[in-house]
């Protein structure tokens, strides 16, 4: 094996789908430990740079993009351009005082360089003076040429309060779906199957990473063939080839962004899958649809979180290394043993962080790890929109419902027919039911734990009698 170390920052990261980008305001993002800022300038190219202004430190993603292109802090006005240097202060407008500060090495911002590839915003975090001529020397893993049509589907982005090293690791240990996600689909410990052959091909590097191929865990993919590369520091790329010639492709990012939480990003892309319409959902605004698909995918990454927190806490509290920490005799666990090793042997054990280390992890409760907001809903324009949409509505119907019911109560006091009395009573009936309704729905945005009754998630189906 080689035995060059890993520079956990002289690497291409994708740190946002540019879908979910806010073109005329300011993006705050966190990449290992860095307090960065993103925004667009003038000519339409997307900045990375630290999210602080060096008058007096505050955020810059607090600030605006002027109408020049410019990026202003809240805080005292002053302007930034493409290439962090200051360009206006506005209490020294016009005077060569100016002109000193705004060339002033103290007052320029360091930025990093960015390129957009396949859907996504990517940057090289790191901060030394070759950074624009070293990032040339490595292109980002982006989604490998194959068969399948790579833009039929979009990324879906989420940041989880689970480390860098536990996503990973989940990545690679596929056996665990048919136990962790019983109930969805067709997961079911009764249709899982010991894997076979799992096993890495070919080397093992720093900067290569590595490749692992194995056969099916489950009863509809046991004949299946998975390739599954790990491309460093974030990539994994899933392959799965049917006998029938059916292709997946799964392309998974998990992004380090602080000590004890990650970004994920990904898509899933199939040769075989057909798109049911559904009317209903066809009729609704595009965000909302869009909205309402993502909520359906929360009950799996609940699943998820659930097991993958309580796994991290148990581990640290061992104070062990995880090879006397886990106990892996199955052949399904090769996969978790040899990103393990990756990272011992090549990368120090754990991402390198900037200002701040990795400490004891904090136990959650339910309100703290099943938040959806930070999860996912502030980073999503779709599932924001939806939220605002479904406000409307809400309110809408209660309007509706009081002017209704005061319908009703003038149509008996004046003597109306019954008939109109009726109608009216109903509709204020319907209106406060879907204002109602519309409530819930727009709570499942924000939290997976449950608004009205018990405040307890229900991850899987009681057994009956229990």
């Amino acid at each position: 094996m080689m035995t060059t170390q890993f520079s956990w920052t002289k690497q291409w990261y994708p740190i946002s789908p540019l879908s979910y980008l806010d073109t005329c305001n300011p993006t705050p993002v966190t990449l290992l430990g860095k307090k960065l800022v993103i925004w667009r300038d003038k000519n339409q190219k997307w900045i990375v740079m630290n999210d602080v202004c060096p008058h007096k430190l505050a955020r810059l993603s607090m600030g605006s993009i002027t109408e020049d292109g410019t990026m202003m802090c809240r805080h005292h006005g002053w302007c930034f351009n493409g290439d962090g240097k200051c360009t206006f202060i506005p209490m020294l407008t016009g005077s060569e005082a100016e002109v000193t500060a705004c060339d002033s090495l103290r007052s320029r911002i360091t930025t990093y360089p960015t390129q957009v590839i396949q859907g996504l915003l990517w940057v090289w975090p790191d901060d030394t003076s070759t950074a624009f001529e070293d990032c040339n020397s490595k292109q980002p893993a982006t989604i490998p040429e194959c068969e399948l049509d790579i833009s039929s589907t979009p990324w879906h982005m989420t940041e989880v309060p689970v480390s860098y090293t536990v996503s990973v690791e989940s990545t690679f240990d596929p056996s665990h779906a048919e136990f962790l996600h019983q109930g969805i689909g067709l997961f079911s410990p009764q249709a899982a199957v010991p894997m076979q052959d799992f096993a890495a091909v070919g080397e093992i590097s720093a900067e290569g990473g590595f490749t692992l191929k194995h056969q099916g865990y489950n009863l509809f993919n046991k004949d299946m063939e998975a390739m599954r590369r790990f491309t460093p520091p974030s990539c994994n790329t899933t392959i799965y080839r049917y006998p029938n010639g059916k292709t997946n492709l799964f392309q998974l990012y998990f992004v380090p962004t602080q000590p004890g939480f990650c970004r994920y990003i990904g898509k899933f892309i199939s040769d075989g899958n057909s798109v049911k319409r559904n009317f209903l959902l066809e009729i609704m605004p595009k965000d909302l649809q869009t909205g309402l698909q993502h909520l359906s995918a929360y009950k799996l990454s609940d699943q998820d979180l659930s097991v993958m927190h309580s796994q991290e806490v148990n581990q640290l509290s061992l104070d062990k290394k995880w090879q006397r920490a886990y106990f892996m005799p199955s052949p399904a666990d090769v996969g978790i043993i040899t990103f393990r090793k990756w990272l011992d042997e090549f990368a120090g054990g754990r991402p390198s962080w900037e200002g701040c280390v990795e400490g004891s992890v904090k136990e959650l409760n339910d309100e703290q790890l099943y938040d959806r907001w930070h999860r996912h809903t502030k980073h999503c324009p779709s599932c924001r929109n939806s939220v605002i949409f479904i406000e409307k509505i809400r309110m809408f119907c209660k309007i509706c419902s009081l002017i209704f019911m005061l319908l009703t109560l003038v149509s008996i006091f004046i003597g109306f027919p019954l008939k109109l009395a009726l109608i009216s009573t109903i509709l204020g009936v319907l209106s406060f039911f879907f204002s109602y309704l519309s409530d819930d729905i727009r709570q499942l945005f924000f939290s997976s734990v449950p608004k009205r009754g018990l405040p307890l998630l229900k991850l899987y189906e009681s057994k009956e009698g229990l």
